[in-house]
């Protein structure tokens, strides 16, 4: 898609032309490239301009590609600290794990970006960060839930809360 082609590459005018004129998906996910939307591609280029953008413009921070990273990972994969400052300026989430647990944080760590680890722990401690974490566990059960009822049935969820009302 050519959103993903202008983040990627950190076109932030063509960017700008194609968000303003068009009607296009800013959380449009590319599934040849894991899901990725196009602030993973800003975030893991390093285009902070792009990602202000498209920040602007809607774009979810905390769109998952696939194994559960957010733009905020690759954002640290990458060692790309003015994106990591973009996203918390905008009050984006960038403390949610992935898949396996890992926070952008730990993929700073374990990539040796000192000065990504120490942006994350600062923000890690915001009220901003406990409200995202919070709405990303009550998200998470309710599509737990979802496939429950949708496997099974509502039945199955009612029986388990009369089971705990006892």
């Amino acid at each position: 898609m050519v959103l993903h082609e202008a983040a990627a590459n950190g076109e932030w005018q063509t960017l700008e032309s194609m968000l303003m004129i068009q009607r296009i998906d800013v959380d449009h996910k590319d599934e040849d490239f894991g899901d990725r939307t196009a602030l993973h591609w800003a975030a893991s280029k390093g285009h902070a301009k792009c990602a202000k953008l498209l920040l602007e413009y809607g774009a979810d921070a905390s769109a998952r590609m696939v194994g559960g990273w957010t733009p905020a990972h690759c954002a640290a994969e990458t060692g790309r600290s003015n994106v990591l400052k973009v996203l918390i300026d905008q009050r984006s989430a960038v403390a949610l794990p992935d898949n396996t647990g890992d926070t952008p944080k730990r993929v700073a760590e374990i990539y040796g970006h000192t000065a990504c680890v120490e942006l994350l722990e600062s923000a890690e401690e915001s009220a901003v960060q406990r409200q995202h974490l919070i709405r990303d566990k009550f998200r998470a059960h309710t599509r737990k839930v979802s496939r429950v009822v949708a496997e099974k049935g509502v039945e199955s969820i009612l029986d388990k809360v009369k089971d705990s009302s006892n």
